[in-house]
């Protein structure tokens, strides 16, 4: 990802989220790390709805456009998404039997 920054004119800022440090309150997601170009901290917080918006924002048109476009990018990405999905789907149904139970009354 990439982020502008005008105070430093205007430059282009590498933000590495694969390097980010990736913790969770109870209501959002928390990405930290450092953009070691100028040394700055950055944090990240996602919320339930940030996560639900961005998996709109895939799922439109544009973004299949975007991804067909380039060459050398579209199958790396479908492939690297197939092999996310089981990862997910397990980690997310490990947290759901690992909750603590309550009774719904």
């Amino acid at each position: 990802m990439i982020v502008w920054s005008k105070g430093l004119g205007k430059q282009r800022l590498p933000l590495p989220l694969p390097a980010a440090s990736v913790s969770a309150t109870s209501d959002v997601l928390l990405l930290e790390g450092m953009i070691e170009r100028v040394c700055w901290r950055y944090a990240i917080r996602l919320g339930v709805a940030d996560l639900n918006d961005f998996l709109a924002v895939m799922a439109q048109p544009v973004t299949a456009k975007v991804l067909a476009e380039r060459p050398g990018l579209l199958l790396p990405f479908i492939f690297r998404l197939f092999a996310a999905v089981p990862r997910f789907v397990f980690a997310l149904l490990r947290a759901r039997w690992s909750a603590p139970r309550t009774r719904d009354t």
